[in-house]
């Protein structure tokens, strides 16, 4: 419904409407309570992280409430319960559209260190703290922190694919990383497309035929790069477009015990074991349920 309207109104109008949107959403968050950093590190233990943990971290700064300090009272939290020996990892990807409008665009060019993140204002604030190193991966790169940040994000691309082994994402499984969701429910979730990558034989429509170019701004020049491209007749039908899909995971990740639920601020969260993911998507896969459809569901090519 959100892409049909802004199709059909003026680019001015569209605009316009999204600010009214989001001022009255930031008047409403401020009338509330506000969660202080104290609430936040209870309420993350009690949703079960702890000391040590490497977590990949999915955020909704908005959901969680007015919380004093904004972002960085966030990610202070978050360090204080994984301590020094704890890894935090956030998403800094930078699409603008689909994957194929942002690679295809001859003015895009990433540059790790100037690129903004574009999914959300805690993994903006978070790519910019010192001492967090991002992957050179022009579209979904990841920002982490912690011991094992030069380990997880220096050879992103280096098995020619965006998720998979050699991935931040991938390697997660080596050392029993946990995905999170602070404020989110289970359809914007990146850590679904491991499985893909780590199975490509049965996902051979997901990805384009041939890889896309871009360029990326590195220390010692420009380089040209082939990326994989997801294709655009998947991105449309997936679980983060279609609540009938979305609704089938949460309820099949909690009725199977699979997610660990809690409050966290003012919104619902959860976090699921990295290698809990992967088999969980494997069974569901064996029913013949993907993240873009359930057994009532198809794609559309």
């Amino acid at each position: 419904m959100k892409e049909a309207i802004k199709r059909v109104l003026p680019n001015v109008l569209w605009q316009r409407m999204q600010r009214v949107k989001r001022d009255f959403e930031l008047r409403r968050i401020k009338s509330q309570t506000s969660v202080t950093k104290e609430q936040l590190v209870r309420d993350l233990r009690a949703l079960g992280l702890k000391r040590e943990d490497l977590l990949f971290i999915h955020s909704s700064l908005r959901s969680l409430g007015f919380v004093e300090g904004g972002p960085d009272t966030v990610i202070e939290a978050l360090l204080e319960v994984v301590g020094d020996e704890g890894t935090l990892l956030f998403p800094t990807f930078t699409i603008h559209g689909s994957m194929k409008e942002t690679l295809a665009s001859e003015e895009f060019i990433f540059d790790p260190v100037n690129s903004p993140s574009t999914v959300g204002k805690i993994t903006e604030i978070f790519r910019r703290r010192p001492g967090v190193r991002r992957s050179h991966h022009p579209t979904h790169s990841v920002a982490a922190m912690g011991p094992l940040a030069e380990e997880l994000t220096r050879t992103h691309l280096k098995d020619g694919t965006n998720f998979g082994a050699g991935s931040p994402f991938g390697k997660m499984l080596e050392h029993g990383g946990k995905v999170v969701g602070l404020g989110i429910n289970f359809g914007p979730v990146t850590y679904y497309h491991v499985y893909e990558d780590l199975n490509l034989d049965k996902f051979r429509g997901v990805y384009l035929p041939e890889p896309l170019t871009t360029m990326i701004e590195l220390p010692g020049g420009r380089q040209e790069i082939p990326v994989r491209c997801h294709a655009p007749a998947f991105h449309r039908y997936r679980i983060d477009k279609t609540p009938d899909i979305e609704s089938f995971f949460s309820d099949w990740f909690q009725a199977n015990e699979v997610a660990h639920m809690g409050q966290v601020g003012k919104s619902i969260s959860w976090w699921i074991f990295a290698q809990d993911m992967i088999e969980s998507l494997e069974k569901l896969y064996a029913e013949g349920v993907t993240i873009y459809k359930t057994p009532n569901l198809t794609v559309k090519e």
